[in-house]
């Protein structure tokens, strides 16, 4: 069996050109940004408007995560990418999620006449082990997509479990510490902590 090799003796003519640029997904990822700075914002608000002061330090430990979040991405060198944006606000509802734990068990514990302090302490204790529990299963499934995972998986595992850390961080430490200074601030008011 002979094979023929060589060029094709065809004419070719070009109907149309069309060239795609890098901006396509430059648009996507401001577009991603954006609704990630939208939704943060709803985010505030509704932790202002639901829990009140508790809600204020929730607000400034989403602040402060994000900043966490960035840093430890800049550190990295890691490229933000539209996976990677999917992580930081997967970790966004992470953390807002477990404040709303916190939250919900600092409110019961008012409602038993304890002192807004000591809400704070024994909320906080009482909703630890639910906050961690969902943290750690989704660090496990953050590694097995890094280690198993491929290209973009890999950014979204690592932005990932960055914002779990950061999240679980911001959470248990920072919200708490706040919220006992805003509890040492001498206000007595329930109204102030709750709805």
């Amino acid at each position: 069996m002979l094979i023929q090799s060589g060029a094709l003796p065809m004419d070719i003519a070009e109907v149309e050109t069309r060239a795609i640029s890098a901006t396509l997904g430059i648009e996507a990822i401001d577009g991603a940004i954006i609704a990630g700075i939208v939704g943060l914002c709803l985010v505030l608000i509704f932790m202002l408007v639901m829990y009140r002061l508790p809600g204020v330090a929730a607000d400034m430990a989403l602040l402060i995560y994000v900043l966490i979040v960035f840093y430890a991405l800049a550190i990295s060198g890691a490229q933000l990418t539209l996976q990677g944006i999917a992580g930081i606000l997967l970790g966004i509802g992470m953390a807002v999620d477990a404040n709303v734990v916190i939250f919900e068990r600092f409110r019961e514990e008012l409602k038993e006449g304890r002192t807004p302090l000591n809400a704070v302490k024994f909320g906080f204790r009482n909703a630890g082990r639910a906050v961690l529990d969902s943290n750690v299963t989704t660090l496990i499934a953050a590694v097995v997509l890094l280690i198993f995972g491929t290209g973009t998986i890999k950014g979204f595992a690592t932005t990932l479990m960055i914002s779990i850390i950061a999240s679980y961080f911001t959470a248990v430490l920072i919200t708490r510490g706040l919220l006992i200074l805003i509890c040492k601030l001498g206000i007595n008011n329930r109204k102030a902590y709750t709805r």
